[in-house]
Formats: C-alpha cells, structure tokens, sequence
C-alpha cells in the first residue's frame, strides 16, 4: 500500500507494540483452534522430495506436538515479573520522522467536523431566550425587544429555537429594526434564542510519517530444535496479518529482517535459545488541531460607535470561542481585537 498524502489512513499515534502482539496472539490461537495450519507453516517439509524423506510427516507432528502442548505467552520485553517458556517478547525499536515526506507545519488538508457533545464544548445562544413581542402568523415576522444588542448578528440560515421544546424555526431574514422572519403559521407560545446557524466545530487534521521498527524475540528452552517451530509461527503470523493489522492501521511497506539464532544467557534460566525478527516500516500518525467555529458574522468598531463593551478599534467576530465570564445562558459572542493605527 503507497501513501495517500490526501487521505490519513489512521488516527491518532501508532500503537505498533500492542499490535503486532495481538497479531502474534491472534495467530497462536488460530493454529490452535486450526492445527492443519501448522502444515501450511511449514509445508516445505513435504512438497521438497528431499525434505519429506528426512523430515516430512515426523518432523511437523512434532511442530504440532510442541505449538499444541504448550501456552505461549506473548508479552512485553524487560518483563520481570516471571519468565516463561516457550514465549515470545515484544520491543520497540527506532523511530524516525521522515524528512523526505515531511510538510510546512505538518499541514494535510483533511478537515474534520464535531458535534458540540462529541468534544464537549456546548454551542451558546447569538442572542439568550427573550419574550418576543409579537409574532405574525401571516407573514412569519417575529418582533423582538428593544435593546438587544445582538440582534445585528443575526442572519440568514441562523435558527430560533424554542428552549423548553428544542423546536427550532430557520430564520430566513430580518424584517424592521427589532424583527426577523421565520416560516408562516408557525406556533410561537414562549421564550426563543438565537443559535448559530453552522453547529459544528471543524478541525484540521494534521500527519507526520516515519520509519518504525519492532523487535519481536523468540524465546525457547532445552531443546534449541523447538525455537524454529516457534519462529516458524511467529513468522507466519506477521506476514498474515500484515494487511489486516498492520497496514489497515497505517503501518505500510513493511519487511522482516532476522538474526541468527544464538544462546541467550540474560534469562535467568539456563539452556535458553532466542532468536529476533526485526519488522521495519512507515507509519503514518495524525492528530487534530484545536477545534474551531466557522465565522458567522463580523462586526467593524470604530471610534465614533464604541462596542458594548467599550472596544475602540478593532473587529468582533462572532466564531469559535466566548468572552471570558460569560454565564451558560449568555449570548455566545467571541471576540477578537485587531488594533490599528488608522
């Protein structure tokens, strides 16, 4: 699989240690449940006409004899609470960032969209629950109170909600000085607010690449014959998980490397041969920028009309965030300042 720079494959950060041990573990109970796997492993034995006559049946029934009769734990290296054996150890190796596929600020132009409650950050009213004056069923005109300040923020596309019944009306545009009009023969017997028309956050999702790699030990005692059953099967299970765990979660182009296998003497049990294959590849990791509102309307301060709040000079954006100290029920105005020498 090659990389897609315009489509992350995952999310969030690669957690290769834990999958390539359930892979490991995955394919230790499959042969178990499935023990004619054990001759797919190691099916050379008897398709070679050399290899069936020294080896063949006689050598895989010990392969199963040993894969069947045995629990082989699978855990995590510098483990040091029990030592078992048969078993197999799992090590991160090194990890890299990619220079040649690296961006500018890490940019992908992957955005996402969040509910409210998804991310927790509830959306505020534009303009808090009021008593409406007056509602013409005829025209769909709803006045509203003088003195609201808010009223210019409202726009096409924002919507009226009813707060004790969520029912929500779609204001299609304002009408006088204090009104704006919703649809005809609509029911209004209490309190609106003003909601924001778009009620999502968007967030961008940003990536980094880079090479990875993973230790996976074989580990066996007594016997060293036994060690390359269980690298027989440690083997295999890499490569017949490689789509389904290790590239459906972003580990691409991945190969195997092996080293000999040796007598491990940092057991503190004796006669221990181990041997470790290496699985080397991309990864691709993403996250997600701190959520944000779309811009819904922007109103221009200067000198002569002073905002409420006493602002000079400037813009007030009504977008992502909320003025500090303002109360659940406020209306859901941020702010943000641009001084300038004109």
């Amino acid at each position: 699989m090659s990389y897609n720079p315009y489509c992350p494959t995952i999310t969030g950060i690669f957690q290769g240690d834990l999958i390539i041990k359930t892979a490991v573990e995955l394919a230790l109970s499959d042969i178990k449940k499935s023990p004619w796997l054990i001759e797919d492993i190691f099916g050379t034995l008897m398709e070679n006409p050399y290899l069936n006559v020294k080896y063949g049946m006689k050598e895989i029934a010990r392969a199963k004899e040993f894969i069947l009769n045995n629990e082989i734990p699978v855990y995590m290296r510098h483990r040091i609470d029990k030592q078992e054996f048969p078993c197999v150890t799992i090590s991160i190796g090194e990890s890299k960032e990619d220079k040649s596929l690296a961006t500018l600020g890490d940019q992908s132009p992957f955005v996402e969209e969040y509910g409210a409650d998804e991310i927790g950050k509830p959306i505020k009213y534009i303009v808090s629950p009021f008593n409406p004056i007056s509602y013409d069923p005829t025209t769909g005109i709803v006045e509203m109170p003088e003195g609201i300040n808010e009223y210019k923020y409202i726009d096409n596309g924002m919507v009226a909600v009813d707060p004790d019944t969520g029912n929500g009306y779609i204001i299609e545009g304002k009408a006088g000085i204090n009104g704006f009009r919703i649809i005809t023969g609509a029911n209004i017997t209490s309190r609106l607010g003003i909601v924001p028309q778009y009620q999502v956050y968007r967030a961008r999702r940003e990536r980094t690449i880079s090479q990875e790699s993973y230790n996976i030990g074989c580990h066996s005692e007594g016997d060293p014959s036994t060690l390359i059953f269980l690298y027989g099967v440690v083997k295999y299970a890499l490569y017949r998980y490689r789509e389904g765990l290790f590239e459906a979660n972003g580990f691409q182009l991945s190969n195997l490397t092996s080293t000999d296998l040796v007598k491990n003497d940092a057991f503190a049990a004796e006669n221990v041969y181990s041997r470790w294959v290496t699985i080397s590849g991309q990864v691709e990791e993403s996250w997600i920028k701190t959520p944000y509102r779309i811009i819904e309307a922007v109103d221009f301060i200067d000198e002569e009309n002073p905002s409420e709040d006493g602002l000079t000079q400037g813009i007030k954006i009504l977008s992502n965030t909320e003025p500090p100290g303002q109360g659940e029920c406020d209306p859901w105005i941020a702010i943000k300042d641009e001084e300038t020498e004109e």
